[in-house]
């Protein structure tokens, strides 16, 4: 009787730190606009944002170049001093066209969720034999989602 209680009481304890550990909080959905240097609108982000244990915020979504339609994207983000720097993966196929990846790294002010990024893109087009490398830059700014 002893063994079974003072299993029951681990058990009890294991199922609390389990669950505590997978613990998150919802922040809901952001939208931001991605500008080029020179201010034109490029693409747009749809991203639900979670607070896993630790502080460490993970990103899930859409990214949306409007034409080509959307496409899945994530990343995660991390406060350093007044600031949030937030990295983001996209990638799709977009069928007999191309095969693209890419990364941006942003830097937002953590009042207003505004800043400047940085973004690498990998494109192969059907039928070529090399891969296109792109480097762009600008601003993006925190929108009203649709």
């Amino acid at each position: 009787m002893k063994q079974k209680f003072l299993l029951m009481v681990l058990s009890f304890i294991l199922f609390s730190v389990t669950s505590n550990s997978f613990a998150e909080k919802y922040y809901g959905e952001f939208c931001w606009q991605v500008f080029s240097e020179s201010g034109e609108p490029y693409w747009r982000y749809q991203l639900g944002i979670y607070e896993k244990e630790g502080g460490h915020l993970a990103l899930y979504g859409a990214i949306d170049y409007e034409a080509n339609g959307k496409s899945a994207s994530h990343g995660n983000a991390i406060n350093v001093g007044d600031s949030i720097k937030l990295t983001l993966v996209s990638a799709d196929r977009e069928e007999g066209v191309e095969v693209w990846a890419e990364t941006l790294a942003a830097k937002l002010d953590q009042s207003t969720l505004n800043g400047t990024w940085d973004a690498l893109t990998l494109e192969i087009f059907d039928g070529e034999d090399f891969t296109e490398v792109i480097y762009q830059r600008g601003t993006i700014d925190l929108i009203a989602c649709q």
